[in-house]
């Protein structure tokens, strides 16, 4: 191993005039490279990356697809309100693309180890502010919400996270049965932090499962002081 190494090196010297070399206590990171690199190729390896991850944990890419596709339908109703930058935006379907992730380890501490997988995994393209604003919203997925892991990392601006948390987890809620076919046509405004929910004629009668999913969310959300409201209707909650 020594001396086909030590040929690399001599060709390196030769071909790039390299003068010297000294020791150092660090090195660049793949991942790092790669963010100093032009968007686009930046995003191509970000897509490679994700790819290769939900290869690796066996993630359900249709079930994936499906939220990432909700999820933007849902952001794109709110670009008059709330206005995210194309970087939060793909930040936000990366974690649609990871969500399921920690199915791998245990179904029901699910968001816990998702988080921890993406911590500790390396994921060319990211950086590790980027990598701990997606295992925070994967740790924020469902049930009761921590506040301040929102604004602990430093990937976006608070609101921002407390935004992608929000859309993330309707997404996850609404496509939960796992068939396009069974996507209710979803209606979402805001008016500063307020999010009214407008569900078709009478789905929320006909889909008790769902209605309970519906209000627990509200609960949910209600706990960190965001507000969710649900219209079926003429009928506002």
């Amino acid at each position: 191993m020594f001396p086909s190494g030590l040929a690399i090196l001599i060709a390196i010297f030769s071909e790039l005039n390299i003068q010297c070399m000294t020791l150092a206590g660090g090195a660049l990171r793949e991942g790092l490279v790669y963010g100093m690199l032009h968007l686009s190729v930046e995003q191509d390896i970000r897509s490679r990356t994700l790819r290769n991850i939900q290869r690796r944990f066996m993630i359900d890419t249709e079930q994936a697809q499906r939220v990432g596709g909700l999820a933007s339908h849902l952001l794109s109703q709110l670009d008059g309100s709330w206005e995210l930058d194309p970087l939060s935006r793909d930040l936000l379907l990366s974690a649609c693309a990871l969500h399921e992730i920690g199915l791998s380890v245990d179904f029901k501490r699910a968001p816990q180890h998702a988080a921890y997988l993406v911590n500790n995994l390396d994921l060319p393209g990211f950086t590790p502010a980027q990598k701990k604003l997606i295992a925070t919203l994967l740790l924020n997925q469902t049930n009761a919400i921590d506040l301040s892991s929102l604004h602990q990392q430093n990937a976006v601006p608070p609101r921002v996270a407390e935004h992608l948390c929000r859309l993330l987890r309707l997404a996850i809620l609404f496509a939960s049965r796992r068939r396009d076919d069974l996507l209710p046509a979803i209606q979402l405004t805001a008016q500063d932090e307020q999010l009214t929910l407008i569900l078709p004629g009478n789905w929320l009668d006909e889909h008790p499962l769902g209605r309970e999913m519906v209000d627990q969310e509200c609960q949910w959300q209600s706990y960190v002081h965001w507000i969710l409201r649900v219209a079926s209707g003429d009928t506002l909650k």
